[in-house]
């Protein structure tokens, strides 16, 4: 599956200053990150500058938003049926966080695959939110898979920005 990496930017960006506006934001300061996104599991990845975010961070925030993404690809492997949120293998000490979504895109029964996406940079709630509303936007989510993942991480901040975006 092809993305439209140049309209993928925009909608993120988007995103980006929509959360700076949102109540449950816990951090409204930070107005950017790095996006990951992986095709067909990590068979094709788009790892994409999002916003204006502190330089000095910028290894950081693209390191972490590339590991939330194999981390999960990783649990997907071991576990396709649960394995939907970076949030349910979240260990902050370890430096392992929230923010990353997959989306199950299962075409052949014999060959399951699946989508996901990532976004650092921003508080793991808002992340996650990114991530989330982005997915629903390429037309990846269901509203089942979207409820399942709000309820691991105890999302707040993911209505208020699905709101904001598709009311504009």
């Amino acid at each position: 599956m092809g993305l439209n990496v140049e309209d993928l930017v925009k909608v993120a960006n988007q995103l980006v200053v929509i959360s700076q506006k949102l109540p449950s934001n816990i951090n409204p300061e930070r107005v950017g990150g790095y996006l990951t996104v992986g095709l067909d599991g990590i068979s094709t990845k788009h790892i994409l500058g999002i916003g204006k975010y502190d330089l000095t961070q910028r290894e950081l925030y693209r390191r972490f938003s590339q590991e939330k993404v194999h981390r999960l690809y990783s649990e997907w492997l071991k576990d396709p049926i649960t394995s939907i949120s970076s949030w349910q293998t979240r260990e902050q000490k370890t430096g392992k966080y929230g923010g990353a979504v997959l989306f199950n895109t299962i075409e052949d029964v014999d060959r399951p695959s699946c989508d996901i996406i990532s976004f650092s940079g921003l508080n793991e709630h808002t992340d996650e939110a990114l991530s989330l509303t982005l997915g629903h936007y390429l037309g990846w989510g269901t509203p089942d898979n979207v409820l399942k993942i709000i309820a691991i991480s105890d999302n707040k901040v993911f209505d208020e920005m699905f709101l904001a975006f598709f009311s504009r």
